[in-house]
């Protein structure tokens, strides 16, 4: 009997074993663990970057807006303590050796940190705003160098904030943007009227940043800079990509680091002008891009397939009056590991939006013609909670808008004006509704008594569908039908996250 004793104590320690493990594990064979409802916090804190002026702009102006929760503590007042602030800081370029020789303004060759030089920005001192509720448009500190500026706000000043590289009249021209690991950009090409193509990566962090930059063309992929792209912490690089991208109709580049992050910018233009791509989301099978106006007749879609499958695309273009296919009922290819340039079909004396469904991820944007090279739009995500454009000319001849499309249920938004004295002094809201599948432009009347650069601040209600957005601002007679000098994509400007849910579980500590 003493035999069986030894196996009888281990199965007893394993029964023992099994009936704990049974009784906590979060497995299906007991009741699922209590998950935590999803709670929402308040937005605290905001960076952004701006890209320094664009080449032969000169000095540069920064729009920017914070639109704080409606439900704000009872002591929370616009320079009260509660207020928090928006700090501006300029971030100085580094040059190489032959540039400072040659006293350039803006490098014909590819920039390297190795013989950095720091502009004059690097004296420029900080500015500091505290103006919940107001826009506020001020020149950049450092402006009249090569470098950017920094944004970092808090407190009531980070919720519901938007703020853009401006010109004169006050007009947002592209969106300051977060620091990031993974950037896509989609243009048009060298030898479509891009002569002048500028990369600007920026690092308002602490530590140092490591970049990798990939170009795909028509052609196909295309040697750019040397990988590995030093950038030092508050310091910013500038590379020209026209040397490698001669002869190209589209192009897209993809910015990705292996260390830090940076927030990247791209320029493009040519003798008569330029203008700035927007920042891409990732790539997708199902993207939207709103903003193409009465005067986008003409407008060229880019498309990249960054995969090593070729892409079956499928185009709509959401108008006033409904839906139309383009390019006709069968699908059309874009080349894998390539970017495409398509001529979109007429869509009359109508703003549209464009669906995109594709087989395999793509990444895409327009050229809507206008003022210059153009003007430049991108897939974007629906807004939530609030939209925000902060930089808005009230400048006679001018006409701002925007153009909304609802691709699936119908939207209904309601269309605010904010200037620098606050909502109360801009006049009443507007509210609008798109139909199911359509689009819609609407003219945002500037605000009353003033000549002021002013905010939109779009708010989809209650049951609304998805809403798309891009502002366009056009100069001259007609309206929104007449030249296109800026288009901006419409982001979403949160003041509060939700958090995810949590559970009692092991997963999280498990391999």
């Amino acid at each position: 009997m003493r035999r069986f004793r030894l196996p009888g104590a281990v199965l007893a320690v394993l029964a023992v074993v099994y009936v704990i493990a049974w009784q906590t594990q979060p497995g299906s064979s007991r009741p699922p663990a209590r998950a935590t409802a999803p709670q929402t916090v308040a937005v605290t804190s905001v960076t952004r970057s701006c890209p320094p002026p664009a080449p032969g702009t000169g000095a540069t102006r920064i729009a920017m807006i914070a639109v704080p929760s409606r439900s704000q503590p009872a002591g929370a007042r616009a320079g009260g303590p509660a207020a928090g602030s928006a700090t501006l800081s300029a971030v100085p370029a580094a040059l190489t050796a032959s540039q400072q020789a040659s006293g350039a303004g803006r490098p014909s060759a590819p920039a390297r940190p190795a013989t950095a030089a720091r502009t004059a920005a690097s004296g420029a001192r900080p500015v500091t705003v505290s103006a919940p509720g107001a826009l506020t448009d001020i020149t950049a500190p450092g402006a009249a160098g090569l470098g950017g500026t920094a944004v970092a706000a808090d407190g009531q000043m980070a919720q519901g904030f938007e703020a853009e590289q401006a010109d004169a009249s006050g007009t947002g021209l592209v969106s300051c943007t977060h620091p990031g690991s993974d950037m896509w950009f989609v243009g048009t090409g060298e030898a479509a009227g891009a002569s002048q193509i500028r990369l600007y990566l920026m690092n308002t962090g602490d530590l140092a940043a490591s970049a990798d930059v990939t170009i795909l063309t028509d052609a196909g992929l295309q040697p750019g800079p040397d990988s590995g792209i030093t950038v030092a912490p508050h310091e910013l690089v500038v590379e020209d990509i026209a040397p490698f991208v001669r002869g190209s109709a589209a192009l897209a580049l993809h910015v990705q680091t292996s260390s830090g992050q940076v927030a990247a910018s791209v320029w493009e233009g040519g003798g008569s002008g330029g203008a700035w791509l927007p920042q891409a989301g990732d790539p997708s099978t199902r993207l939207v891009i709103p903003g193409l106006t009465v005067a986008g007749s003409a407008a060229r879609l880019f498309v990249a397939v960054p995969g090593a499958a070729d892409a079956r695309l499928n185009v709509v273009a959401f108008t006033a009056a409904g839906a139309f296919p383009q390019f006709g009922s069968a699908p059309v290819d874009a080349p894998a590991g390539a970017s495409t340039s398509f001529t979109l079909s007429s869509l009359g004396a109508s703003a549209a939006g464009l669906t995109l469904s594709s087989s395999v991820p793509v990444i895409a944007g327009v050229l809507v013609p206008g003022a210059g090279i153009g003007s430049f739009t991108t897939a974007a995500a629906p807004v939530t909670e609030q939209g925000v454009i902060a930089g808005n000319p009230a400048s006679r001849g001018v006409t701002v808008g925007l153009v909304l499309t609802a691709p699936g249920a119908a939207a209904r938004a309601s269309i605010a004006v904010v200037g620098a004295g606050g909502p109360g002094a801009a006049g009443a809201q507007q509210v609008e509704t798109v139909p199911a599948g359509h689009t819609l432009a609407v003219t945002v009347p500037r605000p009353r008594g003033s000549s002021r650069p002013f905010a939109i601040v779009i708010t989809p209600l209650a049951g609304s569908g998805p809403l798309y957005a891009a502002r366009v601002v056009t100069t001259g007679a007609g309206g929104l039908s007449a030249p296109v000098t800026s288009l901006l994509p419409v982001p979403s400007a949160l003041t509060r996250i939700t958090l995810p849910p949590a559970r009692d579980t092991y997963s999280a500590i498990l391999p």
